[in-house]
């Protein structure tokens, strides 16, 4: 996959993950975030901004796109735990756990980036020939 391709595929994705991490709840619990609408949408996709954005600068200090799977997989792993965990109705302060959980998932995006800069690294010094 090409690096644009790639980079599309995280936003859409980071786009979705809100909704994919409620669908094992059942149509009740996935009820609790499509009741907005389109302005509940764009709020999801407004706060989840952080941690596509911070995949995408990665892409960019990444040589090979094959590393970016380690801070893809912690941030939007622990997103995802997040968002399928918050029960909107048990509180009214519930939703903001909506706004808290993207810059909570910051730290294993932003670990899961270092170690994935660090094998990137690791592995374009092992493929590179050495000099006579």
């Amino acid at each position: 996959m090409r690096k644009t391709g790639l980079r599309i595929s995280i936003v859409l994705f980071a786009l979705a993950l809100p909704y994919l991490a409620r669908l094992p709840g059942g149509g009740e619990w996935l009820g609790q975030l499509t009741v907005g609408g389109w302005r509940a949408f764009l709020f999801l996709a407004a706060c989840s901004a952080v941690v596509w954005g911070g995949l995408l600068l990665c892409s960019w200090l990444y040589r090979r796109m094959s590393s970016l799977w380690i801070p893809a997989l912690l941030g939007f792993g622990f997103l995802a735990l997040v968002y399928g965990s918050i029960d909107l109705r048990a509180d009214a302060q519930a939703a903001f756990g909506l706004l808290i959980a993207p810059v909570y998932s910051l730290l294993p995006m932003l670990l899961g980036g270092l170690l994935g800069l660090w094998v990137d690294r690791r592995h374009g010094a092992r493929a590179a020939p050495s000099a006579p």
